[in-house]
């Protein structure tokens, strides 16, 4: 697994003492390709939004809760690790999902409690295919593991 550039490491954690959260998940949407990033968290059958970064409308600041197995975030909670998808249209893992024509590429990585279960999602993802560059995939596990330590924001 690929470690986050140095430098890109200290700006989200300057971002993140500075300004909090949202503006971190803004600066970490940056690096990646993707229009959408959130933080969601896991409750009962549905992922509640707790920050949510539209790179095209950056005034959004609320997305919306969704029941879990309409989402892509139920594979990152089955599989407690990190679920890449870069084209639904042609991934075979997702094929019949619903999400699977409306959200087209998502990368989603656990956010986990102190005891290590997987509580909510930190995710980007796109009505349009993108690839997932492996040192934005490290950077968001670095963010992840951040939160967790400075004792979540679920």
């Amino acid at each position: 697994m690929h470690t986050p550039p140095d430098a890109a490491r200290d700006q989200l954690e300057a971002v993140l003492d500075r300004d909090g959260v949202r503006p971190a998940l803004a600066f970490l949407n940056g690096t990646s390709g993707h229009r959408f990033s959130a933080l969601f968290s896991f409750a009962a059958d549905h992922t509640r939004n707790l920050y949510f970064y539209d790179r095209q409308n950056p005034d959004v600041a609320e997305g919306a809760d969704h029941p879990i197995e309409l989402t892509y975030c139920v594979y990152v909670r089955e599989e407690g690790g990190p679920f890449l998808l870069a084209d639904a249209t042609v991934d075979e893992r997702v094929m019949l999902h619903a999400a699977q024509f409306r959200v087209q590429s998502y990368c989603g990585v656990p956010l986990l409690s102190p005891t290590g279960q997987v509580v909510g999602t930190l995710c980007h993802y796109d009505v349009e295919p993108v690839e997932v560059r492996p040192e934005a995939l490290a950077l968001m596990l670095h963010f992840a593991d951040l939160l967790a330590r400075r004792g979540g924001c679920w």
